[in-house]
């Protein structure tokens, strides 16, 4: 993944990727099929009533959907993230009645919910919470919602916004995520209303969800564009505390006409790290919108969420206030492109004026974040950016305290990582990890570094130099940032005498 680097600004229009894994009627969310389609309102006829099932419960079978009474379900294996298509019917009394796909239509339901069918309107039963919690406030449970009949004015779209996240907090509610709150407190396993949102339509949709008084949004999302006159009912499902491009993650599932129309995973988050020698305090833009505000060397940047799509990125010396200067920034890059559900490590390193032609000039090194999930283990990426060094090999020292021919990192360039997966490091004491040019046959190490694994950590180990290291010197320091918690962090490790 190589950079580009200039002088100027690249503006470069944001692309919006957000429907990941769209899913039909009574299908798989992963299904491969064609996307149903969202061109017009649904029409009510007045002498009958209509009936879908939209399953949001992570963690739950497929099911089966029955009316009670009729031994033949009316909808078969409807997956996580699926949403059947809308079932019309006669007025009168019915109980929604979901089982395990396959059970016997005699067997327990595992939820039920009475619906009664007037003339006319219009229902959605939504299967919520997560499947086995032993929480009464987390457990599966469906959520009845009555749908607004009368179609969306032209030019204009409605939204309707179930929380049916089973660990996340109380939330508001920011479409286009730009600080106007439409709804203060959606609390878990409430809904928007039955009157609905309007937003405009044709254009993508930023949604923001908000927690605390002051408004910390807790994470973003990009929706596809909404056809004019439709209304589209988004439902916030999915695991809080499950990593953001997992299949349950918290996530938004959006149903309109026909069935889903996707699902969302969350905006792309970034962070960038400083670590170049001999740059100034750096403040980081994107066009005119200011990402990170002074950044030092070996700071880590604050969480920085965004829209999915490419980014040019201009560094300047830090001035006083957010505005972008008008002097030309002292470096740029531009980012490949962010995806949602993906987090990424963007690592400022080299120098800004190289004491010599052969020394890598700065760059920005771009990391995904994609470490293996590995309770008892230290995960550890290594990332070459220390430019005054070589090719070279870590690893752990062997009995005569040199870098093993067999070291577990070999032929690693600067500006460049290890396997994303991470070196899985044992717990139980303190590691030395050995640096040695990969063309060195002696294997004494020019530069060592202590490492205390502990289980279920994930770490990017940046090798930088130190500020004011004279060429050649092995003057290196280890960033280490740490991705186990949100937000990240990072801790300096000096190498040892």
């Amino acid at each position: 993944m190589a950079w580009m680097r200039g002088k100027t600004l690249l503006v470069v229009a944001l692309t919006s990727l957000g429907a990941l894994a769209p899913a039909c009627g009574g299908g798989d969310a992963d299904d491969p099929g064609s996307d149903p389609t969202q061109d017009g309102p649904v029409l009510v006829p007045t002498t009958t009533a209509q009936l879908r099932l939209v399953q949001a419960a992570p963690g739950a079978p497929a099911m089966d959907v029955y009316l009670a009474g009729n031994p033949t379900p009316v909808a078969r294996a409807v997956a996580y993230g699926a949403t059947t298509p809308y079932l019309t019917r006669e007025p009168g009394a019915v109980t929604v009645e979901l089982r395990p796909a396959g059970a016997a239509p005699g067997s327990p339901a595992f939820a039920s919910t009475p619906v009664r069918l007037d003339a006319g309107t219009r229902w959605t039963v939504v299967a919520a919470g997560q499947a086995g919690s032993t929480d009464s406030n987390a457990a599966l449970r469906t959520l009845l919602l009555r749908d607004n009949t009368v179609p969306a004015d032209q030019g204009q779209a409605r939204v309707r916004v179930v929380h049916a996240g089973a660990d996340a907090p109380t939330v508001g509610v920011d479409l286009g995520n730009d600080g106007s709150v439409e709804v203060a407190s959606l609390g878990r396993f409430q809904d928007s209303g039955e009157q609905a949102l309007v937003v405009p339509s044709g254009a993508a949709l930023q949604v923001g969800l908000v927690t605390g008084n002051a408004g910390k949004v807790l994470t973003s999302f990009t929706v596809p564009a909404l056809g004019s006159g439709t209304d589209t009912l988004i439902v916030a499902t999915g695991l809080v505390s499950e990593p953001a491009r997992a299949g349950d993650s918290f996530s938004l599932l959006t149903a309109g006409r026909d069935g889903t129309l996707a699902i969302l995973r969350q905006n792309p988050t970034l962070y960038v790290l400083n670590a170049s020698p001999d740059a100034p305090a750096l403040d980081l833009f994107t066009r005119d919108l200011e990402l990170s505000d002074a950044l030092p060397y070996g700071a880590l940047s604050t969480s920085l969420q965004v829209p999915p799509g490419t980014y040019a990125l201009d560094f300047f010396a830090s001035t006083p206030g957010a505005s972008r200067p008008t002097t030309a920034p002292v470096a740029s890059a531009t980012t490949p492109l962010l995806v949602p559900g993906e987090r990424y490590l963007m690592v400022a390193a080299g120098y800004l004026a190289p004491s010599s032609p052969s020394m890598p000039a700065f760059t920005v090194l771009p990391l995904t974040e994609r470490f293996a999930n590995d309770p008892s283990n230290l995960r550890l990426r290594w990332v070459h950016a220390a430019s005054d060094a070589p090719v070279v090999d870590v690893g752990p020292l062997g009995s005569e305290r040199r870098v093993l021919p067999d070291a577990p990192f070999l032929g690693v360039p600067f500006a460049s990582a290890t396997a994303p997966d991470g070196l899985p490091l044992p717990s139980g004491g303190t590691l030395t990890l050995g640096v040695v040019p990969s063309d060195d046959a002696n294997r004494s190490p020019r530069a060592r570094f202590n490492v205390t694994p502990r289980p279920d950590t994930r770490v990017f180990a940046v090798a930088t130099d130190l500020p004011g290291a004279a060429p050649g010197a092995w003057d290196l320091q280890l960033l280490l940032v740490d991705t186990t918690r949100t937000p990240w962090t990072v801790s300096a490790q000096p190498r040892e005498p």
